[in-house]
């Protein structure tokens, strides 16, 4: 038999938690086989031609059988296949993992586990709990309250650490009030604190306290769902000073990237690590420019030295320009003696990728900066001096006249085109924006606000209460107020990251956190 199965645990929830080797396993795999609690995330890292497979169990739903899993693993691996067996938390703890390892083994197939961050370091660091405190608890006990199928319930695993310093119950929300009892009858002082983690790592992540008397009553209270994880000992009590995910900030803020799908990950990734709910609805879309032989002439004058100058305002306008060099036969070496300027860090970004180091990069995204950046150019005069443009194909006509204005001789190239949003698309954002199902909205281009505008129309002047529209930098708030939107927060430093700070710091100041 030559297939082969990696049994991976992918971590509680977050996808930034996914092991190295993990996301290997995932990359090569031909198959996978997903549990209920693998997040979405963790599939970026498969191949576009992977076969994938759900088949998580939840408990009182109809789901997929532990012989259906074992068999479907037997079955692919006899094809030859490379599977992914992804499994939430760590592949062996508390799970079948090792049952279907055993499975594996006594059937021939060759197989590797691999280890995730399980729910109990994770899910407990995430909500400010450690397990360990050279002052509170110097040893942890981890137990399951879910018992085997057609077992007699028994507290006898519970009985037996319940003077651990700190205890970690697994799927222990359903007996959670009998758990509570129990370890108080075992002497434990029922004033011991004690949390449930709901949804641990994850945007949702919700955490109640309290002590063994109350927190059954106060988990029902706050109607807490699982998936579950219930923490006890005096180490709960520093979740006050170290809460530091779930606090005010944008943990749980419902937001907008209307960045096109090509463009988006950098931005989903900067604000799902700051624990937002990201809602990608791509608002653009981008491609090659229906004027390509203008592109085409402007690359080879540039490779025969006719330009002085090489301007990009965009990581887009590098992508397809660059596209279109390969597809000349030509490669970074064609900008020979010109100075290349970039608009921000992100384009500069790009030519790097490129293997272009940009001369200068102008801070602002307006046509000001970027000429005043041009004329700065050691060696330039920029009266007489050719400057190419390269950028979309509808773009604002001051940058090109800024620099007419300083003698300078312009060739304003189309590199690529902007299109708007697919119908469906159109219709996700309206029923977003009509329910109220957003608390903020990413404006990262003027093209951005204009495409939001485009789609919402008259409702655009009438935003849900409370949502907040967020702007990357003073140009794209100039677009948006003059679409008629109100900017409630700018960034000072126009990057993502800069955009997600300026959020951040926002919903910090009002000092509220979401439900």
């Amino acid at each position: 038999m030559t297939g082969f199965v990696s049994l991976v645990g992918v971590g509680p929830g977050d996808p930034g938690l996914l092991t190295l080797r993990g996301r290997r396993a995932i990359a090569r795999a031909d198959t996978l086989l997903c549990d209920a609690l693998v997040q979405p995330g963790v599939l970026r890292h498969a191949r576009p031609d992977a076969e994938v497979l759900f088949v998580g169990k939840r408990g009182g739903e109809e789901s997929t059988s532990q012989d259906e899993i074992n068999h479907t693993l037997l079955l692919r691996a006899s094809q030859g296949r490379r599977v992914a067996r992804l499994k939430g938390g760590d592949a062996l703890l508390f799970g079948r993992g090792a049952e279907e390892a055993e499975f594996l083994a006594a059937h021939g197939v060759a197989f590797e586990v691999i280890p995730g961050v399980s729910s109990a370091l994770g899910a407990t660091a995430f909500a400010g709990i450690p397990l360990t405190h050279r002052e509170h608890s110097s040893s942890v006990a981890l137990v399951t309250s879910r018992e085997r199928p057609g077992r007699p319930a028994d507290r006898a695993p519970l009985r037996a650490i319940a003077h651990a310093d700190t205890i970690v119950v697994f799927m222990g929300l359903g007996r959670l009030a009998g758990d509570m009892a129990a370890l108080v009858a075992e002497g434990r002082d029922p004033r011991t604190p004690a949390a449930v983690i709901s949804a641990g790592t994850h945007p949702e992540q919700r955490v109640v306290v309290g002590t063994l008397a109350d927190l059954a009553a106060l988990a029902d209270a706050a109607a807490v769902r699982a998936p579950a994880l219930v923490v006890v000992g005096d180490v709960v009590a520093l979740r006050e000073r170290l809460r530091w995910w779930d606090g005010p900030g944008l943990h749980g803020r419902r937001v907008l990237v209307a960045r096109a799908a090509a463009q988006a990950r950098d931005t989903v990734d900067a604000f799902v690590d700051e624990g937002a709910v990201v809602v990608e609805i791509p608002m653009l879309r981008f491609a090659p420019t229906d004027r390509p032989d203008g592109l085409g002439r402007a690359l080879r004058d540039l490779r025969v030295g006719r330009y002085d100058v090489v301007a990009f305002t965009a990581a887009n306008g590098v992508t397809f320009a660059f596209a279109a060099l390969r597809a000349l036969g030509l490669d970074a070496r064609a900008f020979g003696r010109a100075m290349v300027v970039a608009v921000g860090p992100e384009t500069a970004g790009a030519l790097r990728a490129e293997g272009i180091v940009a001369d200068a990069v102008a801070a602002e995204h307006h046509g000001a900066a970027l000429v005043d950046t041009i004329a700065a150019l050691p060696g330039v005069a920029l009266d007489g001096g050719r400057v190419l443009l390269l950028r979309a194909e509808v773009a604002s006509p001051a940058l090109p006249a800024g620099l007419v204005a300083r003698g300078a001789r312009v060739d304003d190239v189309a590199a690529y085109r902007t299109l708007g949003p697919t119908d469906e698309d159109r219709e996700r954002l309206r029923a977003a924006w009509s329910t109220g199902a957003l608390d903020a909205v990413l404006l990262t281009s003027g093209s951005t606000a204009r495409a939001l505008a485009e789609t919402l129309g008259d409702a655009l002047r009438a935003p849900p209460p409370g949502l907040v529209v967020a702007s990357i930098g003073p140009s794209t708030s100039e677009v948006a107020r003059g679409l008629g939107m109100t900017v409630d927060v700018e960034a000072t430093v126009y990057t993502v990251d800069g955009l997600r700070d300026a959020l951040r710091d926002h919903y910090r100041q009002g000092a509220t956190v979401p439900p």
